[in-house]
């Protein structure tokens, strides 16, 4: 009796792993054999892109190709431009989307636009291209930079936008009809934006005591994110700077304002700031070639009316991060990414 009780229980494992093998089989199957069919589609259907001033001001988009796991041919996805994808129903979508970077691009977007022709340049503006051995193809729209930033009221948020619909694509099965429009919002940052470590000293001037100075160093990491700077893009040349001195951190208050000229930083008070900050010698950016390599070095002064003492203050910020189109980029190997 007991013999046969651990037969049976030896042969339910046996079993238990043959069905077990059969659907690892089966599944390994499902992944290296082609699909039944082939389908393209836009991952998205809406986007907010953004042209870097300084980094080229371009953008690449395209749609996705499936169903097959190497692609052997160049395939051809033809596309236009609907305006009629534009509209107030859309921007509400976008106002209130899960990605913060397309949120908070359009929440102070009144009205969807679509972007002038006369703003940027196109590589196709009728077909993309996925060739043999990708499975994306894509156009690269690139802004006129005097034109678009000329027009900075409007293009430091989403309000324009390029509606992409695919129409056909001969080489491949079908194009996915619930993924087969894309509204592409455009913006700027400057170059310079991001998050960055900070760190420095100031010479404190006392009316009745002899001067002192305070050292504010920049650890890389902290326990705390105190030491933090936030630069936010105002203009195409514009950040502003939420902290001086070694007040870190002062939250969505603007402190200073940076404004870049080539290497050249210009420091002034960002307006409702606390103090009336002006420029104390030369102010520059590293410019190099690697975005994890970029320094600025301000300095700036300004007095406390109630201590009477004024502060000279000279800073250094080091690049930490910057959320850029919903990715979060720190470190590149590859410097013509930041090049024009």
């Amino acid at each position: 009796m007991e013999l046969t009780y651990k037969k049976r229980k030896v042969m339910k494992k046996i079993l238990a792993f043959i069905i077990l093998s059969i659907a690892l089989t089966s599944c390994y199957e499902n992944y290296i054999y082609d699909y039944t069919h082939t389908g393209v589609y836009f991952p998205y259907q809406q986007d907010v892109r953004t042209f870097i001033v300084g980094e080229g001001m371009k953008i690449e988009v395209g749609p996705a190709f499936g169903g097959v796991r190497k692609n052997t041919i160049d395939r051809t996805v033809n596309f236009v431009f609907d305006n009629t994808l534009i509209t107030p129903l859309r921007l509400s979508f976008m106002q209130v989307a899960s990605q913060p970077y397309i949120k908070n691009a359009t929440l102070p977007v009144v009205t969807l636009k679509r972007l002038s022709g006369t703003y940027y340049t196109i590589t196709d503006s009728t077909k993309f291209i996925i060739k043999s051995g990708w499975h994306n193809g894509t156009v690269v729209i690139k802004a006129d930079s005097t034109k678009f930033l000329n027009d900075s009221v409007n293009t430091i948020m989403s309000t324009y936008v390029l509606p992409f619909e695919l129409t056909s694509a001969p080489e491949i099965d079908t194009i996915l009809a619930s993924k087969s429009t894309n509204i592409v919002g455009v913006k700027f940052e400057n170059k310079l934006f991001g998050y960055y470590w900070h760190g420095g000293a100031a010479v404190v001037n006392r009316p009745t005591l002899a001067d002192t100075t305070i050292v504010y160093k920049t650890t890389i990491p902290t326990a705390s994110e105190n030491p933090t700077w936030t630069l936010t893009t105002a203009g195409p040349s514009t950040l502003k700077a939420n902290a001086y001195f070694n007040v870190n951190n002062t939250g969505v208050k603007q402190q200073l304002q940076l404004v870049l000229k080539g290497t050249k930083v210009y420091v002034s008070a960002a307006a409702g700031s606390a103090y009336a900050f002006t420029p104390d010698g030369e102010s520059s950016f590293n410019n190099p070639k690697l975005l994890q390599d970029r320094r600025i070095y301000i300095k700036y002064k300004y007095t406390n009316a109630v201590s009477g003492y004024t502060y000279h203050c000279t800073d250094t910020l080091r690049f930490r991060n910057r959320l850029h189109d919903g990715t979060n980029e720190w470190y590149d190997t590859d410097a013509s990414h930041y090049s024009k």
